[in-house]
C-alpha cells in the first residue's frame, strides 16, 4: 500500500556531520556562557566558537541562540544589543525565536560583510552519492533499489546519481496535497545544487513557455487559455458526476460550492456553514480519457499501476435539487503495488477548474483510456482549463536538473540526473526544514541585517505583533512558502467575508534585500486594524524579489492586507502570477518596476484587489509596468472591488492597463498606455441580466459591507455604530494624504446603500424586483441611484496617453421596458475623455529609458507644461530595486 502520512523526523547520524556547517543548538542545549557584565555587544562564530564561551570577540559564541539568551532582558531603546555574527554557515535544526520584550533592541547582523549563511537543508556529502551505472547487481538487488527498474533503458540510466537518504538517518519528507483554497502544508522537500533547486521530475519538461505556450504541459481543449492544443487530458462524463454547469456553484458537488458564502439560498441554517478539509478530501475526483501526447507511445502507463480503482459511496451527497449527484467518491488506495515497474507517488499538478488558481491531485491508476485520481480539486475540472503537469514520476527522470526521491516502503532513495552528468565539486544539499529561520513574537526594536537565509519548507521570516522591526540587506532563497511574513492570516480563504490578518503589529521595515527562487511570495504586509482604521505603517522598499509564486498561487511580491502598508520602490520581475495583491485600506503601492510576470496565469493582474465596496484609498502610482503574460492587465479591481487611485504609471505590453469590472469610485487619470490592447475595460453587474438578484458573489460584497458601513440586528457580518461614525470621519475629513499630497475621501460613503426590500429591511431578490417598483427593489433604487452599491457610480479613467488606437472599452447591457442603455459613463462624466492618442512613444515626446516628458511632444502640447514638470518630478527609473 502507498503510505500517504506524515512520518517522524529522524536523527541525522553522527558520521553525516557537515565539513563546513555548524548546527544550531536549541533551548535543550547546555547553557550558554553569559556575556560581561554590561556588555551589550557579543559575537557568534560558526567556525571557532563554543557556546561555553563569554561571547566576546577572541572567545565567540558558536550559536545565534546563545548570543540571543547571553542578551536576554539586558537590552532597551536607552542600551541597544548587537550581536555579530561571523562568516560562515549556520544549520539549524530549530527556529531562532525572539519573544517580548527580553529579546528586544537587539540587531543581529553579519560581521564587517562577512557573508553569512543561515539555513535549514542539510548537506549531502559527496562520499555519499553513487553513479547508478556503477552499482553492483547485488546492491540493485537490495529492496532499497528496487524502484530503479522504472529507469527501464540504458539512455534514462544514464547520468543518473543516487543518495541513500534511509543510510544517512535524512528524513526524505512528504508529499501534501496543496493548492488555492486548501488549509497550505509544507511543500515537497527540495533539492539544492550550487545554490541552485532543481526540479523535480516531471513531464512535459520546461518552465519557459508562455501563457498559451503548450510544450511545457498536458492541457484539455486550451479554450480558456486561446491555446491550440493536443487533448492530452481529458474529463469524463462532468455533467453526469457533477450536475449541469450552471448549477454548479450551489450544487454542493465541488469543494469550492461547499463554502458557506455558495450555501447561503439554502433553506435550512444548519447546512450553510463551511465543509472541513477533511470532508472536502473526500469529494468526487478527476477521472480523464488520454490523448495526444500523454497517449503517445502509452507514456500515461507509466505514471501509475493498471487498476480499477474501489470507490465507496460513504453517503454525502449534494445539495438540494442535487441530492442524488454521488460527491464523496474518494477511492481506495490501489493495494499491492510493483514498484518495480509502477510508479507510486506521481500527481498532477496546475490549472484544473479557472485559470488563475493551481491545485494538486495524485494519480492513482490507469484503465483502458482512464487516468484515475485521488483528491478533488477545489473547482469543478473542466477541458477548457485543464493544463498541468506531471510531478514526481521517477520514469519521467530524463532531463539534467530533475531528481526523484523513492518514499514506497521506506526505501527513501534519492535519484538525481545532474547537469554535466556529475555531481562531483558541487555542494548539494536537501532541503527538509520545515520551520521558520526567525521568529519574531512581541519584540520591539530588533534588526535583522546582511544575513542570507535559505532552504526552509515554510516561511522564512515570520513577524508576530513585532513592533519597529528592521530587516535590511538580508538575502532570502529557496523557501517554499513565502519569504517574510507581517502578520498570519487567518483559517479560512480570501473570499470570505471573515478572512483578515491578525498579529501584524507596527512599523515594521523590510528593505535593500534580495528575496528569490520562492515557492510563495516575498512579503507579506498585515498590519493596521480595518474596524477603526488604526494604520499598520509596514512597509517594504527598495527590493528585488524575484522567481516567486513558483509553488502556489495568490502568493504575490506584496501582500497588502489590514490599514495603512507600504509596497515601494521594489522591482519585482519574472513570475507566473501577481505581484502585488490588495487586502485592506490606504495602502500604497508607489514607485515599482513590475517586469515579466503574470506569465502563466489568466483572469489576472499585476496588481489585484477584488470582492470589497470597502477597500478604500488605496493608491497605485509612479510605477513602471512592462511585459505583462497572456490576457492580463496592469491593475485588475474584480468583482467590486473599490477605492483606489491610479495615477502617473507607465504601462508598456499589456492585454490592458486596468480593469474595473463593478466597483466605485476606482479613478485612473494621468497615466501613459504603450503596446496595449485597450488602454482599460470595465464589467458591470448589468450585463448578466437587469433581474439577476442577487448577484454573484453577492452574499461575500455584502457581508463585508456591513462588517464596517452597515449595522445590521441578527447578522453574521455587521459593524457597530461607532465603527460606522469612524469610517464616515476618516473618509470625509480628509486628514489622510495620498503621496502627492492630495486628500484621501470619499463623502459618498454616507450616502451608500444595499438594494432593499422598503417593508422588510432584506436584500432585494429577483421575486421582488419590479422595473418601476417602489418597493425599493425598481430599477430606480437598484441600477439608476449612484449611492447604490450595485450602481458602479463615481469611476474615472481620464487624461490618458495611449500609444495605439483603442482607449477605454466600456462594458453595456441594454433593458427594456423602457430601453435603457447602461455603462459606466453613465454615472461619470470623465469616463473616455482629454486622451492623447498617438501612433508612436516618440510622438508623445516620452523617453523610454528615464519615463521623462520632453517640454516640446504632442503630450506637452496637449497638457501643457506645468502637467509635464509635474510628471518628470515624480515618475523616474531611478532608486527602484536594492541599492
Amino acid at each position: 500500500m502507498v503510505r500517504t502520512g506524515p512520518r517522524a523526523a529522524r536523527i541525522a547520524a553522527a558520521g553525516v556531520a557537515l565539513a563546513l556547517m555548524t548546527t544550531l543548538a536549541g533551548p535543550a542545549a547546555a547553557a550558554p556562557g553569559r556575556a560581561d557584565a554590561g556588555k551589550l555587544t557579543v559575537y557568534v562564530s560558526a567556525t571557532d566558537g563554543d557556546d561555553g564561551n563569554s561571547g566576546g570577540r577572541k572567545d565567540p559564541f558558536r550559536t545565534i541562540t546563545a548570543a540571543r539568551d547571553a542578551l536576554a532582558g539586558r537590552t532597551s531603546a536607552e542600551a541597544r544589543g548587537t550581536v555579530y555574527i561571523r562568516g560562515g554557515g549556520y544549520v539549524l535544526d530549530d527556529t531562532v525565536r525572539l519573544t517580548g520584550p527580553e529579546n528586544s533592541w537587539v540587531t543581529y547582523t553579519a560581521y564587517r560583510d562577512e557573508k553569512v549563511t543561515v539555513t535549514g537543508s542539510h548537506e549531502l556529502p559527496a562520499e555519499g552519492w553513487r553513479r547508478l551505472t556503477d552499482l553492483s547487481a547485488g546492491t540493485l538487488a537490495e529492496p532499497r533499489y528496487s524502484s530503479h527498474t522504472r529507469l527501464a533503458t540504458p539512455e534514462s540510466r544514464e547520468g543518473v546519481w543516487v543518495y541513500d537518504l534511509g543510510a544517512a538517518g535524512i528524513d526524505p519528507g512528504t508529499l501534501y496535497k496543496n493548492g488555492f483554497n486548501w488549509v497550505q502544508q509544507p511543500f515537497a522537500p527540495e533539492l539544492v545544487v550550487g545554490g541552485a533547486a532543481q526540479t523535480l521530475a516531471e513531464y512535459p519538461n520546461g518552465n519557459a513557455c508562455s501563457t498559451t505556450g503548450t510544450d511545457c504541459h498536458l492541457w484539455g481543449t486550451g479554450d480558456k487559455w486561446d491555446a491550440e492544443t493536443p487533448r492530452d487530458l481529458m474529463n469524463v462524463d462532468l455533467e453526469g458526476r457533477f450536475g449541469p454547469e450552471r448549477d454548479w456553484n450551489f450544487s454542493g458537488t465541488t469543494p469550492r460550492a461547499q463554502f458557506e458564502d455558495k450555501k447561503q439560498l439554502l433553506e435550512d441554517p444548519g447546512q450553510r456553514d463551511t465543509w472541513s478539509p477533511q470532508e472536502m478530501r473526500r469529494m468526487t475526483p478527476s477521472v480523464f480519457t488520454v490523448g495526444g501526447r500523454a497517449l503517445d507511445g502509452d507514456r500515461y502507463r507509466r505514471w501509475a499501476p493498471e487498476a480499477e480503482p474501489v470507490v465507496d459511496d460513504l453517503g454525502t451527497r449534494g445539495l438540494g435539487d442535487y441530492t442524488d449527484v454521488p460527491v464523496q467518491l474518494d477511492p481506495r488506495w490501489v493495494e499491492d503495488i510493483d514498484n518495480t515497474e509502477d510508479e507510486t507517488e506521481g500527481w498532477l499538478s496546475g490549472y484544473f477548474g479557472n485559470n488563475y488558481a493551481n491545485d494538486m491531485v495524485r494519480i492513482l491508476s490507469w484503465s483502458g483510456d482512464r487516468l484515475y485520481t485521488k483528491y478533488p480539486s477545489m473547482y469543478i475540472p473542466q477541458d477548457a482549463w485543464t493544463k498541468v503537469k506531471v510531478l514526481n514520476v521517477l520514469s519521467e527522470l530524463d532531463t539534467a536538473g530533475e531528481y526523484y526521491i523513492d518514499r514506497y516502503d521506506d526505501n527513501d532513495v534519492l535519484y538525481y540526473k545532474p547537469e554535466g552528468g556529475t555531481v562531483e565539486g558541487e555542494v548539494t544539499t536537501l532541503q527538509t526544514f520545515d520551520k521558520n529561520f526567525f521568529l519574531l513574537d512581541g519584540t520591539e526594536g530588533v534588526t535583522l541585517r546582511g544575513l542570507a537565509m535559505t532552504g526552509s519548507l515554510v516561511s522564512g521570516v515570520q513577524l508576530l505583533d513585532a513592533v519597529g522591526t528592521l530587516i535590511d540587506g538580508v538575502d532570502i532563497s529557496n523557501v517554499s512558502m513565502d519569504a517574510i511574513r507581517i502578520g498570519r492570516t487567518t483559517d479560512t480563504i480570501t473570499t470570505m467575508p471573515d478572512y483578515e490578518t491578525v498579529q501584524g503589529g507596527h512599523d515594521n521595515v523590510v528593505r535593500n534585500s534580495y528575496l528569490h527562487d520562492l515557492g510563495g511570495g516575498g512579503v507579506l504586509l498585515g498590519g493596521g486594524d480595518r474596524a477603526t482604521l488604526e494604520r499598520g505603517d509596514n512597509i517594504a522598499h527598495h527590493n528585488e524579489i524575484t522567481r516567486f509564486s513558483k509553488l502556489a498561487t495568490y502568493t504575490p511580491a506584496g501582500y497588502l492586507y489590514g490599514v495603512g502598508n507600504s509596497f515601494e520602490y521594489n522591482y519585482v520581475h519574472d513570475a507566473p502570477h501577481m505581484a502585488v495583491q490588495i487586502m485592506g485600506n490606504d495602502m500604497r503601492v508607489n514607485h515599482n518596476h513590475f517586469y515579466d510576470v503574470v506569465k502563466n496565469a489568466g483572469d489576472q493582474g499585476v496588481v489585484y484587489a477584488g470582492r470589497d465596496f470597502t477597500y478604500l484609498g488605496n493608491e497605485v502610482a509612479y510605477n513602471h509596468f512592462e511585459k505583462i503574460g497572456g490576457t492580463n492587465d496592469a491593475l485588475y479591481l474584480d468583482d467590486g472591488a473599490s477605492g483606489v487611485r491610479f495615477h502617473h504609471n507607465v504601462v508598456d505590453g499589456a492585454h490592458s492597463g486596468v480593469n474595473f469590472n463593478s466597483g466605485h469610485s476606482n479613478t485612473a487619470n494621468d497615466n501613459v498606455f504603450i503596446g496595449v490592447k485597450h488602454a482599460g475595460h470595465g464589467g458591470i453587474y448589468h450585463r448578466k441580466g437587469e433581474k439577476s438578484l442577487p448577484l454573484d458573489n453577492s452574499w461575500v460584497l455584502l457581508s463585508r459591507f456591513d462588517s464596517f458601513l452597515d449595522v445590521r440586528e441578527g447578522e453574521k457580518y455587521s459593524a457597530t455604530p461607532e465603527h460606522v461614525a469612524a469610517w464616515h470621519r476618516h473618509y470625509t475629513g480628509g486628514k489622510g494624504k495620498y503621496a502627492d499630497g492630495k486628500p484621501i475621501t470619499y463623502p459618498e460613503i454616507t450616502r451608500w446603500y444595499v438594494p432593499r426590500v422598503t417593508a422588510t429591511g432584506e436584500d432585494c431578490r429577483a421575486a421582488d424586483y419590479s422595473t418601476t417598483g417602489t418597493n425599493g427593489c425598481g430599477r430606480a433604487a437598484v441600477w439608476d441611484d449612484a449611492n447604490s452599491v450595485w450602481a458602479p457610480s463615481r469611476v474615472e479613467i481620464d487624461h490618458a496617453v495611449v500609444v495605439g488606437d483603442t482607449g477605454f472599452v466600456e462594458t453595456t447591457a441594454t433593458f427594456t421596458g423602457p430601453t435603457s442603455v447602461y455603462n459606466l459613463s453613465r454615472w461619470s462624466d470623465k469616463v473616455n475623455t482629454h486622451a492623447v492618442m498617438a501612433t508612436s512613444v516618440a510622438e508623445t515626446g516620452l523617453n523610454p529609458d528615464t519615463l521623462k516628458f520632453s517640454r516640446s511632444g504632442r503630450v506637452a502640447e496637449a497638457y501643457g507644461t506645468k502637467w509635464v514638470d509635474e510628471w518628470n518630478r515624480s515618475v523616474s527609473t531611478k532608486g527602484i530595486g536594492r541599492p
